[in-house]
């Protein structure tokens, strides 16, 4: 289920695996070149993008649907699914994927306000 998941954020082009697979946990996050620079100063771009992907993952967790964790790796700030379960299917991780996405989406498309 794992490799199933990390095959999802891999076909978004707006996300990137940041390390490999390791059995059940996959570690990933928003890439920096889905994050517009014009909106972040440039001497702090890449704290910038950690602070999205915790804003990301502080909103997956705050649904109550799926819970992830994090962790810094050089630096980075990573957002890791553990897939563990025996019970888990694809129509679950399909579900925790959507959520990362609609999430997504709504961190880096704010709506407008007139």
């Amino acid at each position: 289920m794992a490799k199933f998941f990390e095959g999802l954020v891999e076909m978004d082009k707006r996300f990137e695996v940041v390390v490999p697979r390791k059995f059940s946990s996959v570690c990933f996050r928003v890439s920096p070149s889905a994050i517009s620079k014009a909106n972040y100063p440039t001497a702090n771009y890449e704290k910038c993008v950690n602070e999205v992907n915790c804003k990301l993952l502080e909103a997956i967790n705050g649904l109550g649907r799926v819970f992830m964790t994090h962790a810094m790796v050089g630096g980075i700030y990573v957002l890791r699914c553990a897939i563990g379960t025996t019970l888990t299917e694809e129509k679950h991780v399909g579900m925790a994927w959507k959520v990362v996405q609609e999430h997504a989406d709504a961190i880096l498309h704010p709506p407008c306000i007139n």
